[in-house]
């Protein structure tokens, strides 16, 4: 099924076993693919036409809920991860992976609930408990720092309830799923997108045939009658996004809190990445796009019934292609909203800037990563600081904010370039996020780590990585070998050069959260004009507060001697003052 968005968009076809091809005109590129093979099938079988088709009708027509139907609920975990000030409502707000697999069940007829436990001070036993009230079937889902959390609860639920199966879905048990069927009690993992594949296993669970079907369900990994993990083929990304549903942001709790739903969302109109960075993760790698009449139908759906006044548009890469760009700005236009985008230096230019500033872009993010030309070559950035510098200037002079995403300690990184990024940030003052280099399961920089044996193994890493609040006090892999000093300095001066974020007037605050470093320094006066004076003197970053036993992770547990001696030895991190109390 070709869709507008496909005709608009060349994609990335698979072509033998380890190369994509491009034509344009006479030239033929090829290049490496870095992720998993599987990622980059198409669901474009008889299977997936049906329930495509299926998402479809029940979208315009749900099938009123049924008890007698098994019981779903759907967990969100925490997650250590900090939030600059302005943006704490990323934190909170209802985003679309939950949310897209809890509205395709109920349109589907399925009692279907979300248990957000992102921000509770003891979210394991939080989860357990709602969990045991009534579930049928437990769906778990999984992203790179909740993983101690995500086995846990497992262990929890499989000791007393050994009856209830549990499903895990998300990027982490997309990247390492052989260690969720090895190291957990998960029963099935969902690999990739979930919507299909959730529709396919409910209804073989309700036809009680799961040992029958499981074999011939794609992409999943499933246990068999003996408790062996098995494969089955990849299932691949949906090729008509049309066919998602208009987002039920009433499944999530909040919208029975007394605040009611937050007007934040988290959203998008594509799924992909036409580019191969060495340190970024995408279950769904392969360019696909909603075409501009079904973004009408769903900005005005989340306008309309949830009061939507803020979307953080979550494409990787929201401007990649110019006319595209435009015509879904012309969109968003229509609706009277405020927004921020993800996207690369290298796709903005002022045709684009134009469209995204009288469409109500408040702030564009873009991932400048490091201004170090051989930084940038070995991340397969395809980006050069001349790119950063009009990319920038374009932006300012469009009326829009400039934000920067910052990387500390990417391979190449010298004590140079480090300070070209510091001078870059303290001068502009337009940071929106810096953070160290995460090595991330299933990138090219995770398996260059493993290889080096600067990861000791993956669950002692999975679990490193729930204690990464993105502070600059956290530990961090050295793969830059440049020294520790160096890398905490250059990342405490870039930190203090944020900018305000685009949410400053957030009302919807957890009951539980923690605040860090109260910072007197307004920046720039296009900080103080947007946030007004003294905009970050209580704090400059939030977050839930970490999960209790996260003492148990930090790198000098869970690494060898000398990968801790040169990644956390000046400083504690949050993990370490939880076991002093502190």
């Amino acid at each position: 099924m070709n869709t507008r968005a496909e005709q608009r968009v060349p994609l990335l076809q698979l072509r033998g076993e380890d190369s994509t091809s491009v034509k344009r005109g006479s030239m033929h590129m090829a290049r490496k693919l870095s992720l998993a093979l599987e990622l980059y099938a198409d669901a474009n079988g008889a299977v997936d036409q049906r329930y495509i088709e299926q998402m479809r009708d029940q979208d315009a027509e749900p099938v009123p809920v049924d008890p007698t139907l098994p019981r779903f609920t759907l967990v969100v975990g925490p997650s250590p991860f900090t939030m600059p000030r302005g943006w704490e409502f990323f934190l909170t707000s209802p985003y679309e992976g939950a949310t897209y697999i809890s509205t395709v069940l109920h349109n589907a007829g399925y009692p279907v609930r979300i248990v957000d436990v992102r921000y509770t001070p003891n979210p394991l036993q939080s989860a357990y408990e709602q969990i045991v009230e009534g579930t049928d079937v437990l769906g778990i889902c999984t992203f790179e720092d909740n993983f101690p959390f995500c086995r846990s609860l497992m262990a929890m639920v499989r000791g007393s309830h050994p009856d209830i199966p549990i499903v895990c879905g998300g990027s982490l048990v997309t990247s390492a799923p052989s260690v969720f069927m090895s190291d957990t009690d998960c029963d099935i993992a969902v690999i990739s997108e979930g919507e299909i594949t959730i529709l396919e296993l409910m209804e073989s669970y309700t036809r009680g045939s799961w040992q029958r079907d499981l074999p011939g369900i794609r992409g999943i990994c499933y246990r068999d009658e003996k408790g062996k993990a098995r494969r089955t083929p990849p299932r691949g990304q949906m090729m008509d996004l049309d066919a998602l549903p208009r987002m039920r942001l009433d499944l999530w709790p909040q919208s029975r809190s007394p605040l009611g739903m937050q007007p934040q969302v988290i959203s998008s109109y594509s799924r992909g990445c036409k580019m191969d960075c060495s340190f970024c993760y995408r279950t769904t790698p392969q360019v696909r796009a909603k075409s501009p009449e079904k973004m009408d139908r769903d900005l005005d759906w989340l306008k309309t019934r949830y009061g939507v006044e803020f979307c953080f548009f979550v494409d990787l890469t929201f401007s990649s292609h110019r006319g595209q760009t435009i015509e879904m700005c012309d969109v968003i236009s229509q609706h009277d909203l405020r927004w921020t985008c993800l996207t690369r230096c290298a796709d903005m230019d002022v045709p684009r800037i134009d469209a995204m500033r009288e469409a109500g872009a408040d702030i564009i993010l873009y991932g400048v990563e490091s201004l170090g030309r051989e930084v940038l070559r070995e991340a397969r950035k395809g980006s050069s600081e001349n790119l950063t510098v009009r990319a920038m200037r374009t932006t300012f002079e469009g009326g829009v904010r400039f934000g920067s995403l910052l990387i500390v300690g990417l391979p190449n990184e010298t004590e140079e370039s480090l300070a070209d990024m510091v001078q870059f940030a303290e001068q502009y003052n337009h940071v929106t996020r810096v953070k160290y280099l995460s090595a991330m399961p299933g990138t090219t920089v995770y398996q260059d780590a493993v290889r080096n044996k600067v990861i000791r193994t993956e669950v002692d890493h999975l679990n490193w990585l729930s204690v990464e609040q993105a502070l600059h006090e956290d530990e961090f892999l050295n793969v830059s070998g440049l020294p520790e000093q160096v890398c905490r300095d250059a990342y405490k001066r870039v930190y203090d050069a944020y900018q305000p974020g685009p949410v400053m007037d957030f009302q919807h605050w957890p009951e539980h959260f923690q605040y860090f470093h109260p910072q007197p320094a307004d920046g720039t006066e296009r900080s103080t004009s947007y946030a007004g004076t003294g905009w970050r003197a209580e704090w400059s970053s939030a977050a839930a507060p970490l999960v209790p036993g996260s003492e148990q992770y930090t790198l000098d547990k869970v690494a060898d001697p000398e990968v801790a001696a040169v990644g956390s030895t000046l400083m504690d991190c949050g993990a370490k003052k939880l076991a002093v109390g502190g």
